[in-house]
């Protein structure tokens, strides 16, 4: 008797938990990603709907690739930063690789709304403080609305810095920028974002420079602080105007500086058709107490167009580092990609990738190489 009236127990508990959530699918953002950095939530899973307690909106995205290197590594990189920096899943070359697993969580409760991001796949591992490189938690924040236009939030979000994203689907190409490579991903800290007619402003204090910059047991090793804050005007759909900036110190030896601004819009050329574009420049300073002074910057141009379910998405990058990102070392960069939309929300794409440096930054067999060259394909599934 007692285990049936346990399973009656369970099932009632089953069928009370499966009726709270539902999902309403996202409309799909054009390319460019609309600044500050934000990706687009993947798609919602349908769920059943509940018209007495509070909804959770669950949303699932993914993606695979395959990646070419012509140059061959067959050895080690030559530093933390190499070949793979051009790659889809920063990890390998000659191999099928899943990029991004990603499930996500949101819902509201009066003026307190929550989100949450779990990740999977080779990703991962540049999003989270786990021992566990192919998963992370990429955010888990609660925020509240004052009003007025004013949210505060606490807890692990996305930076508001950079024009790229994590997520493959919210991105124009396969491969991120070296611009991407230099700048936070993620923040564990506390933010107010606040929005008056066509502008946007953000203060945030954060724990470090970005997450997974550190020891991946430790959250955060030491007792200093990171401050962000950014700006946007939408002044029309051709032109928008981002900057953000942000200011970190690590362990009271190291004074890190970034800042980061963007020109974005959308231009129309005839009836139906678009141009998209946007313009990014970053400056980034690492002053150390023991090794001195690093600077580095870049400049970065995107253009994005599409006829029917076809696109075409380019980017051309330059970068000046000296000994911050790629060491002390130039290069330059140009990347094309096309893409196909199968289905609304899941893309197929294409992409052909040529890097020059100054100096030998890559590998080709064995040896070093100052040239790369990159063919990469692409499954994307998103909103």
């Amino acid at each position: 008797m007692r285990k049936v009236v346990g399973w009656l127990v369970v099932a009632a508990a089953v069928t009370g938990m499966a009726a709270v959530a539902h999902a309403d699918e996202p409309a799909r953002p054009d390319f460019p990603v609309v600044v500050p950095q934000q990706a687009p939530a993947p798609v919602a899973a349908p769920t059943p709907v509940c018209c007495d307690k509070p909804a959770v909106n669950w949303t699932f995205g993914m993606s695979t690739s395959y990646t070419y290197d012509f140059n061959s590594p067959d050895s080690q990189p030559l530093s933390g930063v190499s070949n793979e920096a051009t790659y889809a899943s920063l990890e390998q070359d000659e191999s099928f690789n899943i990029d991004l697993v990603q499930l996500g969580a949101s819902g509201e409760r009066g003026r307190l709304s929550y989100s949450a991001k779990i990740d999977y796949g080779d990703l991962a591992r540049v999003a989270g403080d786990s021992s566990d490189g192919d998963i992370a938690l990429q955010t888990a924040v609660i925020s509240f609305d004052f009003n007025d236009g004013i949210i505060g939030s606490a807890g692990r979000f996305d930076t508001p810095i950079g024009y790229e994203v994590l997520e493959p689907w919210g991105n124009g190409n396969i491969s991120r920028s070296w611009t991407w490579i230099g700048q936070p991903i993620n923040h564990d800290g506390i933010k107010v974002d606040a929005g008056v007619d066509m502008l946007d402003f953000g203060v945030g204090v954060v724990n470090r420079f970005t997450v997974a910059d550190q020891d991946i047991l430790a959250n955060d090793n030491d007792d200093e602080k990171g401050v962000f804050v950014n700006g946007g005007a939408a002044i029309s759909d051709a032109l928008n105007l981002y900057v953000a900036g942000l200011w970190n110190e690590d362990d009271d030896t190291n004074h890190q500086w970034l800042v980061d601004g963007i020109i974005s819009g959308d231009v129309a050329v005839g009836d139906d058709d678009s141009v998209n574009y946007a313009l990014e420049a970053m400056w980034r300073r690492n002053d150390d107490d023991n090794t001195g002074t690093d600077d580095v910057w870049s400049v970065a141009a995107y253009v994005g167009f599409g006829l029917g379910p076809v696109s075409m998405r380019l980017r051309g990058e330059y970068m000046d580092d000296q000994g911050v990102i790629i060491g002390n070392n130039d290069v330059w960069s140009i990347t094309a990609t096309g893409g196909v939309e199968l289905v609304d929300g899941v893309e197929f794409r294409v992409e052909y990738r040529h890097d020059d440096a100054d100096n030998d930054m890559f590998l080709d067999d064995s040896h070093g190489d100052d040239t790369i060259d990159v063919i990469q394909a692409q499954l994307v599934w998103a909103p």
